[in-house]
This record gives C-alpha cells, sequence and structure tokens, in this order.
C-alpha cells in the first residue's frame, strides 16, 4: 500500500475531544486503503500553523509520502496564501491531498494535478478565511459584552502556580528551551506537539 499520513488540528479554544476524533475517523477510513506512516495531530490556530505544515510537508518528502489525509481544508490552514502555498509545493512533489469532509483528491490517480479539485479548493479556503472572520468577529463582539457587564479580563487568581506545575510536567521541554533549542528540534527531542512546546516555552518566558 502508498504511504500516507494523517493531518488531524483544532484551535486552542476548540473542544479536547475534536483532534482525537478526527484522527479516529480519518483511520477509520483510510487505514484498510493506505499504510499510514504517522498522524501529526495538535492544537494550534490555522493562522499560525506555517511551523508545522513546513514540517509535515518535509517528512512526507523524507519518508516518499504519497497522501496526505485530513478532514476538511481548514485543518491545513485558514490562510488562503498558506495553503495554496502548501498545495503548489505538494503538487510539484506529486503528493496527492485528501480532503475527506468533500471527498476531494488534488491529483489524480496518473499523478497529474486535478484542476477541476484544484479550483474548488481555491473557492474553499477562500470561505474557511471568511468563516475565521466571522468567529474573530463574534469573539470580540462577545468580549466587548463581557466587559461592559462588569466582567473582567485576564489571567486568574492562582495561575502562576498552575503555570509552574505545568512547567514541572513538562520539565524535559524546559530543559530543552533553555538549551536554545528550536521549537522543531524540541518536538523531535521530545516526542511532543509544537502547541505543547510553544506553550511551555512561553510560560517559561513569563515567570523566569
Amino acid at each position: 500500500m502508498e504511504k500516507a499520513i494523517i493531518i488531524s488540528r483544532c484551535s486552542t479554544n476548540e473542544s479536547k475531544q475534536d483532534v482525537s476524533r478526527q484522527s479516529e475517523e480519518l483511520t477509520s477510513t483510510y487505514g484498510s486503503q493506505y499504510d499510514i506512516i504517522k498522524e501529526f495531530s495538535y492544537y494550534k490556530s490555522g493562522t499560525k500553523n506555517d511551523e508545522v505544515n513546513a514540517e509535515i510537508f518535509d517528512f512526507s518528502v523524507t519518508n516518499q509520502v504519497k497522501h496526505i489525509i485530513t478532514l476538511e481544508i481548514s485543518r491545513i490552514s485558514r490562510k488562503i496564501s498558506s495553503f495554496a502555498l502548501f498545495l503548489e509545493k505538494c503538487n510539484e512533489h506529486k503528493i496527492n491531498i485528501i480532503i475527506d469532509n468533500f471527498k476531494l483528491h488534488t491529483l489524480l490517480p496518473n499523478g497529474d494535478v486535478n484542476a477541476m479539485v484544484q479550483t474548488m479548493l481555491s473557492i474553499a479556503s477562500t470561505f474557511a478565511s471568511m468563516e475565521l472572520s466571522l468567529i474573530k468577529e463574534r469573539l470580540s463582539s462577545g468580549r466587548a459584552k463581557y466587559i461592559k457587564d462588569g466582567g473582567k479580563l485576564g489571567r486568574k487568581f492562582g495561575s502562576t502556580k498552575n503555570a509552574k506545575k505545568l512547567l514541572l510536567e513538562h520539565s524535559d521541554i524546559v530543559k530543552y528551551v533553555r538549551q536554545k533549542q528550536s521549537i522543531r528540534n524540541v518536538m523531535k527531542l521530545t516526542g511532543k506537539s509544537s502547541g505543547t512546546v510553544q506553550k511551555v516555552r512561553n510560560l517559561l518566558l513569563e515567570v523566569e
């Protein structure tokens, strides 16, 4: 069977069950068709995940992956330019992207670019970007109303203690961050996601 990988991504404000659900559904659907050699499951904004996408692409090329499987286009990126660049690089290396919710393949069985699908994905990426704008608008409106009604934003009482507890739980990440290792190297050395590494790094900067 041809090699494939799975991308499962959620923003940090989404349900923590969603990434596992995505992986389980995709593995169930495609596990008998492809040799799924790795799952990239992580929590990060779809507008700030270019570094992770670069890692995914490098892994795919290095390991001769033929298919990248994801639930929907926004799981790769919510930025039109970022998705377009990722798609272009995959096309150049004959890597087929499978968008499960539309059952779309970016390449034809013979490896040629599926022009019709590429056009559809261009439109879909535009809607993904528009959806994000609407979400941000709703969140801003909700925060404004919360403050108007007397609510307060900012760090909750006791959060410093929770931060230190988190740093203790991820002492391996702390060690490599203090050694000035890159996020990608820390991920490889600890086996932990980009989101976790960056969260720990940011907390470390705050408490020290």
